[in-house]
């Protein structure tokens, strides 16, 4: 299966999106920087800002805390980015039980960064995420919650990884690795409270590293 997600994933072109496709790939950027933009003023975003820029802050290869500022690890980055969007409350959400933006976003504009990405090649990116990672979840939910863990975490390191790693120009075998290394990070139960997603986006790009 990891081997048909990444076949995909690597071969998709910006052309191959329909217009529709692309205009939600916007929406959903537009919505998750905008949960973000209130989270930064919300005590869980500082919070997890202080926590991220205390540590790492200083760092010349890294990528940018938004709002802040700081320049931290691109792990760190995503983690405190996600953490805020989801502090500022204005998720998307697939079936109720994951909200995908909380993790894919923040992971594509740490990748993009990284990068230099063009604006067509962040919504191909963001496209493969969310396709990726809703495939995977749409037959694990609600039983995955009844189970005792939380689909967001789960399902939504896959989203965040893939997205990354096609910002970041991944072949397929390195796509493939990518989705791999993400089944040994995965996971989140329904104890692990706000800390959910924010995990999730830096174990993302801790899988996008390690695979390339």
């Amino acid at each position: 299966l990891s081997r048909q997600f990444a076949r995909w994933v690597s071969a998709l072109r910006y052309e191959d999106l329909p217009a529709d496709v692309v205009d939600r790939a916007k929406g959903v950027t537009l919505q998750a920087i905008a949960s973000l933009l209130l989270g930064s003023q919300m005590p869980a975003g500082q919070e997890a800002v202080k926590l991220i820029a205390e540590e790492e802050t200083g760092l010349r290869n890294g990528a940018t805390i938004m709002v802040n500022g700081a320049r931290v690890t691109k792990g760190g980055a995503a983690f405190a980015n996600s953490e805020m969007t989801i502090a500022g409350g204005k998720w998307d959400t697939f079936r109720m039980l994951t909200h995908p933006g909380t993790c894919i976003v923040p992971s594509a504009l740490v990748a993009a960064e990284v990068a230099g990405a063009s604006g067509k090649e962040l919504i191909t990116a963001l496209a493969a995420g969310y396709e990726v990672m809703e495939r995977m979840a749409a037959d694990c939910i609600p039983t995955v919650m009844a189970r005792g863990f939380h689909a967001g975490p789960v399902f939504g390191i896959f989203g965040g990884a893939v997205t990354a790693a096609k910002v970041l120009g991944f072949n397929e075998n390195q796509v493939n690795d990518t989705i791999g290394l993400c089944v040994n990070l995965a996971g989140g139960n329904l104890e692990s409270g706000a800390l959910r997603e924010g995990a999730a986006a830096r174990n993302a790009l801790l899988a996008v590293m390690l695979a390339k």
